[in-house]
């Protein structure tokens, strides 16, 4: 279910077991997943009673969902009353990313690890009230802004008038669909995705990938849905230790045990936004969560699916997934490194001519030993269009980042159009800015000046 680049990478894992026919429910045509699936069919994805007809309709099996939107929508009861499982969590459990606000209470209420300082704020007098005598904070409304709703002191708002008028803006126009804000205290760090397999009880988690939100090169711009990422042949990262691993891994399982006593069993895949941060109360940095989410990350999930050992079937372990029978079966992973660039509209993600015409050679993609998969693109007249959002993610994958690194660069020479992407994710020197960057978190910071979990 879905239509982007993570869902083509879905569903091109999907269909390398031989028992399995594919049917996609999807937003928008994608030319890669159509050419996979047994049906295609572009319908509202985010309406549970269009999803469950269509799961009818089918007679399908098992529903593996892509987006977060589905999620929150309440689509993974619709198919559970028809007698389908799924590889997403219901409604209630989808509230971890669908409001903000109630992943970080629940954090708090369990006494789990990994939360900022932070406040909740559901009108605006108090959240102005608040903001004029706060250190450096980020603010977030509550509901989904597709990775583009946080914004920082000093990088995205330069003042305080500047805080208090987005804190107005979320309230007042209900950013996200839930008029709520959470105002946090600014981390300095580098962040991380953990994406982990979760069957209610047990979860198996995936490597490390480090996602780039930034729209410009060297992290400058606004924030976006993400314009590539990589990740290590250790499955770990160069600036984040084994042990940070752990204790990531620890508040991922203590969240999937919460959910569980408070509201029921969470089975599909879970990713943990982290930050190795060092809190303003803290001697030494540590993960801090700065977000669920409960699903495959785009782009991570072309970053781990493709690496997916030989012997593993991801039918099979989505299937155990759904049916919480995941810790019999051990998923492993290729000891290769991997980047992903995102090609998109040359004005991404401010003002994205729609409609141009991208032409695309699979061929001299394939023969760079580069994977492809089409994102959010429209077809006219049989050829691929840009649409608003991104448009093809590219995948080099070698023993080492800076070899997959070139393999992603080189091919997307056989992508034409006007589309433009961040040539230096993945690079050597990036990658020692995230290092160096590192160094420096263990220094002073400035306080937050935030009460800890005191909710408004």
């Amino acid at each position: 279910m879905g239509s982007g680049a993570r869902e083509h990478a879905i569903a091109a894992s999907l269909v390398k077991s031989s028992d399995v026919q594919l049917y996609a429910a999807m937003s928008s045509q994608n030319p890669g997943i159509m050419r996979l699936a047994k049906e295609a069919s572009v319908l509202q994805i985010t309406d549970p009673k269009a999803v469950s007809d269509y799961a009818k309709q089918t007679h399908v099996e098992l529903a593996v969902v892509g987006p977060e939107a589905p999620l929150v929508n309440g689509v993974v009861n619709a198919l559970s009353e028809i007698g389908v499982e799924s590889v997403g969590p219901t409604q209630e459990l989808a509230s971890l990313e669908g409001d903000k606000a109630f992943c970080r209470e629940l954090l708090n209420k369990h006494n789990i690890p990994g939360n900022p300082l932070y406040r909740v704020f559901a009108d605006a007098e108090s959240a102005e009230s608040f903001l004029k005598t706060s250190g450096p904070v980020a603010i977030k409304p509550a509901g989904l802004t597709g990775g583009k709703g946080v914004k920082v002191s000093g990088e995205d708002l330069e003042s305080k008038e500047a805080e208090l008028a987005y804190a107005r803006e979320i309230l007042r126009n209900k950013i996200g669909g839930v008029q709520k804000l959470v105002v946090e205290e600014r981390l300095e760090g580098e962040e991380y995705s953990l994406q982990a397999f979760v069957d209610g009880h047990d979860i198996q988690v995936m490597p490390l990938v480090q996602d780039h939100k930034r729209a410009y090169e060297n992290d400058s711009g606004p924030n976006t849905g993400g314009m590539g990422s990589y990740s290590d042949q250790d499955h770990l990262l160069p600036f984040v230790s084994q042990a940070d691993v752990d204790i990531s891994t620890r508040i991922v399982l203590d969240v999937v045990h919460a959910l569980s006593k408070d509201i029921g069993e969470y089975r599909g895949v879970l990713y943990g936004q982290f930050m190795l941060a060092r809190s303003a109360h803290e001697e030494k940095p540590s993960p801090k969560l700065i977000e669920f989410n409960c699903r495959f990350g785009d782009p991570e999930a072309m970053n781990v699916l493709p690496i997916l050992s030989e012997e593993i079937d991801f039918a099979e372990i989505c299937l155990r997934t759904a049916e919480g029978t995941l810790k019999q079966k051990h998923v492993s992973f290729d000891r290769k490194a991997t980047v992903c660039k995102y090609l998109v509209p040359v004005d991404y993600p401010a003002h994205p001519e729609v409609g141009q015409i991208v032409s695309i050679s699979e061929e001299g993609v394939a023969r760079c030993g580069a994977q492809l998969f089409y994102a959010s693109v429209g077809l006219k007249d049989g050829r691929v269009v840009t649409t608003a959002s991104r448009t093809i993610g590219l995948v080099g994958i070698s023993d080492t980042i800076e070899t997959a690194e070139r393999i992603a660069e080189q091919a997307s020479a056989y992508v034409e159009g006007p589309l433009r992407h961040r040539s230096d994710i993945g690079t050597s020197a990036l990658l020692q800015k995230r290092i160096d960057h590192m160094k420096t978190v263990g220094a002073d910071l400035p306080l937050a000046k935030i009460p800890s979990v005191e909710i408004a």
